[in-house]
């Protein structure tokens, strides 16, 4: 178990390390989305992404980019007004989240 738990970190990190050498767009490319995340840590992480990609996209980026792989099960929330986000097949720009936003990773109670 321990191998296989290396083994799917490795992988997590690495598509972390592609995800961060792919840059992030520039207005140039259309409208940009500016995001801020605040983790379970206090740490923060933030990038660009274009406006109309889908949050799938920003969950597949926190997953990979963060330094730590806990919470496994999480949920991207707004901070105000408080909400899950949770629809991973809409745009940013339809969630509310263009021109930017803050971002919290909230750990998802699986009792």
């Amino acid at each position: 178990a321990e191998v296989a738990a290396a083994e799917a970190e490795a992988r997590r990190l690495a598509r972390g390390a592609e995800l961060a050498a792919a840059g992030e767009p520039v207005p140039a490319d259309g409208p940009v989305a500016r995001l801020v995340l605040r983790l379970p840590t206090g740490d923060r992480l933030q990038r660009s992404f274009k406006a109309d990609v889908a949050l799938s996209e920003v969950y597949d980026w926190v997953h990979h980019c963060r330094p730590r792989p806990e919470p496994v099960e999480f949920e991207l929330w707004t901070n105000f007004p408080a909400k899950g986000l949770t629809d991973r097949s809409a745009s940013l720009q339809d969630l509310g989240l263009y021109p930017s936003a803050a971002l919290i990773l909230k750990a998802v109670d699986k009792r």
